[in-house]
């Protein structure tokens, strides 16, 4: 069925079942309430049932694939199947889990989405393009894994050959596992305005921090401003966001 797959969503699935067995191994236990971004052919939803959730939302954009679903499981009363596009979903219920291949295009905005909700799940396993992946986990800060790590631990857990899917896509990928911090590092209430701050930093990454905050320097004494915004800790940038704006 490879060659019916749209391209505008990315779609690779994932064939190889040891594989398939490790991402599930990340599951921490059963009885837990999971959703499933974009489940294809059902290949890992088949893996996530053995670790018999109480219950498992499966969210798959394509239309063409939603009678291949409701034929393999519309027995099971434990699986709902809708029809959607995950980055309009509204999450009106707190999840345990969040488990995904995540198509590259809305890798960043799904993450961006599920930091923003009012219950985050205690764990995401998302695979990503192994480019995306290294920029979440990489030491230095960036645009992204900024805003992640102040809600989630960020663990690289394996890689993925580009073999073990159809069709082939041209690169490798990278299961990461997130797991939510006991405490966040930032209320929610300012969510919205670090994201615009930390947007403005690394937008000039390059420049040193003097230079990008030059209105600022005069309140800015306990900072070492000479250095870039990607030289910074995570929980310095917080600090610095909140002796700028608040």
């Amino acid at each position: 069925m490879y060659e019916f797959l749209k391209k505008k969503y990315g779609q690779n699935f994932l064939i190889d079942n040891n594989i398939l067995t490790k991402i599930t191994q990340l599951i921490p236990n059963s009885n837990l309430n999971i959703i499933e971004i974009g489940p294809g052919d059902g290949r890992l939803t088949e893996y996530i049932l053995k670790k018999k959730p109480s219950n498992l939302l499966l969210v798959e954009i394509d239309k063409g694939l939603i009678p291949l679903l409701k034929s393999k499981y519309s027995k099971s009363h434990k699986i709902q199947i809708l029809n959607d596009n995950i980055l309009n979903y509204e999450f009106n219920k707190k999840y345990d889990l969040v488990i995904s291949n995540l198509p590259y295009n809305i890798s960043s905005q799904i993450l961006v989405k599920i930091c923003l909700l009012k219950d985050i799940p205690e764990k995401l396993i998302f695979m990503f393009q192994k480019e995306f992946a290294d920029r979440l986990t990489e030491n230095k800060l960036n645009s992204l894994n900024s805003l992640v790590g102040c809600f989630f631990e960020i663990k690289t857990n394996f890689k993925v050959s580009k073999n073990c899917f159809r069709p082939i896509p041209k690169v490798d990928s990278k299961v990461i596992l997130f797991s939510k911090k006991t405490k966040p590092l930032l209320d929610k209430i300012y969510i919205n305005k670090f994201i615009l701050f930390k947007r403005k930093l690394f937008s000039q990454k390059r420049k040193t921090l003097s230079n990008i905050l030059k209105a600022f320097k005069d309140d800015l004494d306990e900072f070492d401003l000479s250095r870039r915004p990607e030289n910074l800790e995570l929980k310095e940038l917080i600090l610095l966001f909140k002796k700028i704006n608040l």
